[in-house]
């Protein structure tokens, strides 16, 4: 494995362990891994879905300065579990679950910068994205997965620190009171739907 990748993966705490355990599972089926020049990791190059598609995209830290710059921009203050979260890892794709991250770009010049893909902006998520939920407006939006082949699940965090997941008509899914069993449940089920969608040729 890439020395790099094996940094990152080895120094994730405990509770990223189900994306530590997928991207170990599918490295050895992958001779495109890398870390790209903002940081971001990529495993899994998914040619079926694009050239440049990639199963696992993790993103590098966010810093505290970053962090300031988002919650003033926003005026938003980031639950502290969520917050500690940006700071080990600032968003990721893992097929067709994702966590919401602060794209540097975005916070540094005020622009995205598209020349490759960033993480979904938690900002975006807060200010718009969750008032297509019906929800109690209170919940901070953290992230999305796949549904079904037409509906998104939501991923909130409440007043009481739970991860709950919601569809936009506000019907609760399942609540987990820890991040770890929320990243093992709901990559499981990510997972299971990539392998659904891979070409049978």
């Amino acid at each position: 494995m890439n020395d790099q990748i094996k940094r990152y993966l080895d120094h994730l705490p405990g509770d990223f362990e189900p994306i530590v355990k997928q991207a170990n599972k599918y490295y050895s089926a992958d001779n495109k891994a890398g870390v790209r020049k903002d940081g971001a990791i990529q495993i899994f190059n998914r040619t079926w879905v694009a050239p440049e598609n990639y199963g696992l995209l993790l993103f590098p830290p966010a810093d505290n300065n970053l962090l300031d710059k988002f919650e003033k921009r926003n005026n938003l203050k980031t639950p502290k579990s969520y917050h500690d979260i940006l700071g080990i890892m600032n968003g990721c794709f893992v097929y067709g679950f994702n966590l919401f991250g602060l794209p540097e770009s975005l916070y540094s010049t005020g622009r995205l910068n598209r020349d490759f893909l960033c993480q979904f902006d938690l900002g975006s998520a807060n200010k718009f994205w969750k008032f297509e939920y019906k929800i109690n407006a209170d919940l901070f939006h953290i992230g999305s997965r796949k549904y079904s082949p037409d509906e998104n699940i939501g991923y909130f965090i409440d007043d009481q620190d739970k991860i709950i997941s919601l569809l936009k008509t506000g019907k609760q899914i399942k609540s987990w009171p820890n991040f770890q069993d929320f990243l093992s449940d709901e990559i499981s089920i990510a997972e299971d739907m990539m392998l659904d969608e891979i070409p049978k040729e």
